[in-house]
C-alpha cells in the first residue's frame, strides 16, 4: 500500500495566497469569525501550523498598519446594540 505524498509547502503557499486575496477584497482577517486558509490549514496539518500561524499574524499587522484611520474609527463606532 503506497502513501499519498502531500506537499506541505504547495499547501503553504495556496494558503498563503488565498489569505492575501480575502485582504484584496476587503476582508478583516484578523476578525475571530473569519476563518482564512491560514489558519484552516494550520489546524488540518499540525507540521506547518507555526509557519501559518506566523504569516497570518505578520499579514494581520500588515493589513492593519495599512487601513486609513478613519475605516477602523467608523468600525468601531458600529452599533452592536441594535444587530
Amino acid at each position: 500500500m503506497s502513501e499519498t505524498f502531500v506537499d506541505l509547502d504547495a499547501i503553504f503557499h495556496q494558503a498563503l495566497e488565498e489569505t492575501e486575496e480575502l485582504m484584496k477584497l476587503g476582508f478583516d482577517i484578523s476578525e475571530p469569525c473569519l476563518v482564512t486558509s491560514l489558519g484552516w490549514y494550520a489546524n488540518k496539518y499540525p507540521e506547518i501550523a507555526e509557519r501559518c500561524n506566523k504569516a497570518l499574524l505578520e499579514l494581520i499587522d500588515k493589513q492593519a498598519a495599512t487601513t486609513p484611520p478613519e475605516l477602523v474609527a467608523a468600525y468601531s463606532e458600529i452599533d452592536m446594540d441594535g444587530f
